[in-house]
């Protein structure tokens, strides 16, 4: 099936793609934020877990995400280092570290594994129930549950914002409330520009350019996370080929192939804000020279943002509707994700 770029204003086309309504969770991330940053203010906080000296966040795939952005948050803005694992073993840990468990089943076998393998240290657990929740309701250890209808990759609001706030709280770094505020005002008033009823917007057009083409995504310092946001939301949604780097390291090792030959069928995103480090936005112009001048289209994102969480999570935003678009133009239902769900069922065979 061929979709043309103005048959995306088409509500007709859009049921016939999308019978789900996929379309419908990417427009309530500012509300779902909203909600999990109220909640992760809220939640009782007990009395075995203080601040740590170092945080963990055990997790995979769309339930890792959110460990991501606070990662990276910290990284810029805290004496604590918060590192995500996506593994089944987790580094050392002892009485001074925080691992946060985050499944959005519940059953990841991987977040399952990291969890036990986690004994000495301070658990908490990020969850909308499963076999997680119920082994830390024996272990007695604290639970945050949410509800949300999507699949994990959805619920990006609650695995920022609910651990953002929970981890603030804990003095890991200090998030001002009007900084949240608003970033989801700023989510709210973006995701109306990039809703179907929106004609000729940004992520439509850009979901066009990258119709038919892998897709690497590169984004300097910080702004990396959106990067690999965008990839995993290309390959889920749209079905297609994507990959993420970041700058500089980029151009320590991969420029020097990339500046010499262009691989067919291929497509560069560059990110760019002006929360990025001055060099490193040169390095984006740079880049996107050398390799337009070896044969590679490139596509340079301008994101939008003041702040670093603000740039971040409307990049990932703006990644998840051009994903969307891309699904649609490519006539593939952005819903199910039937290979890596028969991945799964294969698994639990072995």
């Amino acid at each position: 099936m061929s979709v043309t770029l103005a048959q995306l204003d088409d509500p007709a086309l859009i049921g016939q793609v999308d019978p789900a309504g996929f379309h419908r969770l990417l427009r309530a991330l500012p509300s779902s934020a909203r909600e999990a940053w109220r909640l992760g203010l809220e939640w009782p906080l007990p009395s075995s877990i203080r601040t740590p000296r170092k945080v963990l966040f055990a997790g995979v795939g769309g339930s890792a995400i959110g460990g991501d952005v606070v990662a990276t948050l910290a990284g810029v803005a805290s004496e604590i280092p918060v590192q995500v694992v996506r593994q089944y073993e987790p580094p050392p840990v002892d009485e001074h570290t925080l691992v946060i468990a985050s499944s959005f089943s519940g059953n990841t076998e991987e977040t399952l594994a990291a969890y036990e393998a986690s004994r000495g240290a301070m658990r908490l657990v990020l969850t909308t129930g499963g076999e997680l929740a119920r082994r830390a309701e024996r272990d007695g250890l604290p639970v945050f549950t949410y509800t949300w209808d999507g699949p994990p990759r959805t619920g990006l609001g609650f695995g920022v914002f609910a651990t953002l706030a929970i981890l603030s709280r804990l003095g890991v770094f200090h998030l001002p409330p009007h900084e949240a505020d608003a970033t989801i005002d700023a989510l709210e008033t973006y995701t109306a520009q990039w809703v179907p009823e929106a004609p000729a917007n940004e992520a439509k057009r850009i979901g066009r350019a990258l119709d038919g083409r892998a897709t690497l995504v590169i984004a300097p310092g910080a702004l990396e996370v959106a990067a690999r946001r965008w990839a995993g939301e290309i390959a889920e949604n749209a079905k297609q080929w994507a990959l993420s780097a970041g700058l500089p390291e980029f151009d320590h090792n991969l420029l020097e192939a990339a500046g010499m030959t262009a691989v067919p069928g291929l497509r560069v995103v560059l990110l760019d804000s002006p929360v990025a480090h001055e060099r490193n936005r040169l390095r984006v112009r740079e880049t996107a020279r050398l390799l337009r001048d070896a044969g590679t289209p490139v596509e340079v994102v301008a994101l939008p943002g003041r702040t670093m969480l603000e740039t971040i999570m409307l990049g990932c935003a703006l990644g998840s509707w051009s994903s969307y678009y891309l699904a649609l133009l490519r006539g593939v239902d952005p819903y199910p994700i039937p290979v890596m769900d028969g991945l799964k069922a294969r698994l639990s065979e072995g």
